[in-house]
């Protein structure tokens, strides 16, 4: 059965009533409960990080799918619904809008960060065939860009986090079971939404050092679904909560490898010119296999980060469709 993610104060106006939807709800309403409880299973089905980022957008992918193509492109009852709802559709829109934004600005995160990968490896194949192994500039340059995007990442995680909020003040009649449906089915949207975009953007900015696949797990997609399942108050997790959260392996794993390289290229206690020019070597040629980890990871994040983004404006048109008939 459908397990209710809604605020306190949503719950608050429904205390009397049954969390759950109605068993006789709309043959749509039912296949996005069956895509929310395949979102959810992903925390118990996966231990690698890369695999349950990728897996939940592919869930959230099928989520705005259904969404767009069925409940509001299909279903008469949920298009009057949405018309006669107050101001439901505009808050829709706007929802929608804000979070065709946070998925872009992922998608532009994981380019960019590929971008700057792809010219770190440039600068490594340059050094290793011609012997030149002041790298400390090169990879300054790739820190840089990292910390920018960093940066840019938490800006996305705030416009996430306060566009699921926004959703919490809607309200309907109790009385008026198909907006009471929708409006749990779009709550439980955003909140699905918001963890899985936050996760990538965690996932994007790994933190320095490298951890073991089992601590991701444990604080990344089991903190997500343990909120997504008993619908806690996820707007006031502690901040040290989030920064738990999914981790790129393979970046950790090549930044590990810079930071070895920089040590061996920068010290000065070199005593054997031709031991220390073979152990450059050998390091270089690990962060160049590293790297090409975090191509490949980047690359495959891109292209799942586009199919969601182009399913979240079908989505939308159809919302916008249904204005116009």
């Amino acid at each position: 059965m459908y397990m209710s993610s809604l605020s306190p104060k949503f719950h608050k106006s429904y205390k009397a009533r049954c969390v759950s939807l109605p068993a006789r709800s709309h043959p749509s309403v039912r296949r996005i409960q069956e895509v929310f409880s395949k979102v959810r299973a992903l925390g118990s089905s996966s231990l690698e990080s890369r695999t349950m980022v990728r897996d939940g957008l592919s869930g959230l992918t099928e989520l705005y799918r259904c969404l767009g193509d069925d409940l509001f492109k299909s279903s008469s009852e949920t298009q009057q619904a949405l018309l006669n709802g107050d101001g439901l559709m505009d808050e829709l829109l706007e929802v929608s809008l804000k979070y065709l934004e946070v998925c872009g600005g992922a998608k532009d995160a994981a380019s960019r960060i590929k971008k700057s990968v792809v010219e770190l490896q440039s600068a490594l194949r340059r050094s290793k065939k011609g012997g030149d192994f002041s790298l400390e500039s090169d990879v300054d340059a790739y820190m840089a860009s990292r910390k920018e995007i960093k940066k840019e990442n938490k800006k996305y995680m705030v416009i996430s986090k306060e566009t699921d909020a926004s959703l919490e003040s809607v309200w309907c009649d109790g009385d008026d079971q198909e907006m009471t449906v929708l409006v749990r089915v779009m709550q439980e949207t955003s909140v699905m939404t918001c963890f899985v975009l936050r996760s990538v953007f965690s996932f994007l900015s790994s933190p320095k050092g490298l951890t073991t696949k089992n601590h991701h797990y444990q604080k990344g997609w089991g903190i997500v679904m343990k909120f997504v399942k008993k619908g806690i108050d996820h707007h006031h997790l502690e901040k040290g909560d989030h920064e738990k959260g999914f981790s790129c392996l393979e970046l950790e794993a090549m930044e590990s490898e810079l930071g070895k390289l920089v040590v061996i290229t920068t010290r000065e206690d070199q005593e054997e010119e031709k031991e220390t020019s073979e152990e450059v070597c050998e390091r270089i040629q690990c962060a160049l296999v590293r790297s090409e980890g975090v191509e490949a990871a980047m690359e495959e994040l891109e292209e799942g980060l586009e199919r969601l983004f182009k399913v979240m404006i079908q989505a939308r048109v159809s919302l916008l469709n249904i204005l116009s008939t």
